[in-house]
């Protein structure tokens, strides 16, 4: 008998939630596929004069696809929320489900495991998939270009107390060109440099080639010259070159973890790393957010229809969170605000803003 009573609310569990994954699925597929041309418009003209072909376009789109899908996850969910909600409102299921007994909280409640599941799956995406794809698609990128020593951007990274510099790399990340390490000391004075024209990976370090090397000794500076020597240890390995390069890598938590604790080398700065090191555990705060923002959908007075604005309102706030997101992320990389803080804060203040709407709403 017990289990009689419970069935109803199984099966609107189970329906509401494939509804809702339907349709965060197909406004997530609509987002990733403009994204994805987007960016093949930019890169299409460099594939094809590799001679990539199509294959190459492909390679590219599909290891960039994980990525894509976990930055357009919160504005599907958002999307995907409004549809749905707004549609059983205008058939007025939402009404049939008020007269017997359900409240917009128990509604909230019946979307909340299909969000869960979301946000764990965007966590795993992030931690799993995200970060070997991108890495895949460097390596590539990298082997695939006839002229590395040209065309690879320099970039700059900590290795210990040392500072590196890389002009350009090739062979996905075994091969460093026109590079200079600079000692310091533990108090981090300037002891000396080594330049070299190119250094290649081997399994007990990078062996470089052509050195120069300056010391100072006693205020004077003593310059000497090698054939080869072991430039970098062998820690520093290829794949850590790939993602030392990159503007914005995509890392899992033991990979910032290594970074932050363990003095693995690294190029952006540190509140940066814990960003990057909370944002994917916000997820499910995130995902909620957006699901407070689109619930006043369900709200849209029978006689309005089509014509009613909330729907407009409720995307609006949801640009805006991503929006006021973006920018306490950027004060929160750049150190003004503490990395949890600048998490957490954006994804508090929807929720907030969500309720106070909601409770606005019922008062009607």
């Amino acid at each position: 008998m017990k289990h009689d009573k419970r069935m109803p609310r199984s099966v609107l569990l189970a329906h509401m939630s494939r509804s809702l994954l339907m349709r965060v699925a197909l406004c997530g597929f609509i987002l990733v596929a403009l994204m994805e041309i987007l960016g093949l418009l930019e890169q299409t003209t460099p594939i094809l004069a590799r001679h990539l072909g199509l294959r190459g376009v492909l390679t590219y789109a599909i290891l960039h696809l994980p990525t894509l899908m976990i930055q357009a996850l919160p504005l599907s969910v958002m999307i995907g929320a409004i549809f749905l909600l707004a549609q059983m409102t205008l058939n007025s299921e939402i009404a049939s489900l008020r007269a017997a007994g359900l409240s917009t909280v128990s509604l909230f409640g019946l979307l909340l495991p299909a969000i869960l599941g979301l946000s764990f799956g965007g966590i795993a995406m992030n931690e799993l998939v995200a970060p070997r794809t991108e890495l895949a698609l460097a390596r590539w990128w990298n082997v695939t270009d006839p002229t590395p020593e040209k065309t690879a951007h320099s970039f700059w990274f900590h290795n210990g107390g040392d500072i590196v510099h890389v002009n350009a790399f090739g062979g996905g990340g075994t091969t460093l060109y026109d590079m200079g390490v600079y000692r310091r000391d533990a108090a981090g004075t300037l002891i000396g440099s080594i330049e070299a024209e190119r250094a290649e990976y081997r399994p007990d370090g990078w062996h470089a080639t052509q050195l120069r090397t300056l010391t100072l000794q006693e205020n004077r500076v003593v310059s000497a010259t090698q054939a080869e020597a072991v430039i970098l240890p062998p820690k520093v390995k290829p794949d850590r070159i790939l993602r030392l390069a990159q503007s914005y890598p995509v890392l899992s938590t033991f990979e910032i973890e290594a970074i932050l604790h363990q003095g693995a080398p690294s190029s952006l700065p540190k509140a940066t790393y814990r960003m990057a090191m909370f944002s994917p555990y916000v997820l499910p705060i995130s995902l909620c957010a957006m699901l407070l923002l689109a619930l006043p959908v369900v709200y849209i007075p029978p006689r309005t229809g089509t014509r009613s604005p909330i729907p407009i309102y409720a995307l609006a706030a949801g640009f805006a969170f991503v929006v006021v997101h973006g920018l306490i992320q950027a004060l929160g990389n750049a150190g003004t605000l503490p990395a949890l803080l600048a998490t957490i804060a954006a994804p508090l203040l929807a929720i907030l803003l969500g309720l106070a709407w909601l409770l606005k709403m019922e008062e009607r």
